[in-house]
């Protein structure tokens, strides 16, 4: 069985390899009829199998990652390094693994650290401005 997964795996990264060069060979063709003033139509191939497992592998380092951060949190609190109570960093470490509940749903762009750092960026202004005072 195992055999089986690990063959799955490498078809599915052949697959999206595959797809990535279908792409830009697309978009090259585009380029070359633009310039001889002709006109290219899109022809991707459809793959739904590999683009379904894709997203399951993709939901599950999404699972991993948030249970990474969960163990990484409550190390460095245990550690002494994050000081706060039990209680906090037990709500922080509960908030970040049930966040996994809402992963299948959430927008690509969730997964975008622009936000975190928008926000750190903001505590880091009030940290200045507290300092300066």
């Amino acid at each position: 069985m195992e055999t089986l997964v690990q063959e799955r795996n490498a078809l599915a990264a052949e697959n999206s390899a595959l797809k990535k060069s279908e792409a830009e060979f697309n978009e090259y063709c585009r380029r070359e009829c633009e310039d001889v003033g002709d006109t290219w139509v899109d022809d991707f191939t459809e793959t739904p199998a590999t683009d379904a497992f894709l997203a399951e592998v993709r939901a599950q380092a999404h699972k991993e990652g948030a249970h990474f951060v969960a163990n990484r949190m409550l190390a460095a609190w245990d550690a002494g390094f994050i000081d706060d109570t039990a209680k906090n960093a037990a709500d922080i470490a509960r908030m970040i693994l049930t966040s996994t509940e809402f992963m299948a749903d959430a927008p690509e762009g969730d997964f975008d650290r622009s936000f975190a750092d928008g926000v750190l960026e903001g505590i880091a202004a009030q940290l200045r401005k507290g300092v300066a005072q």
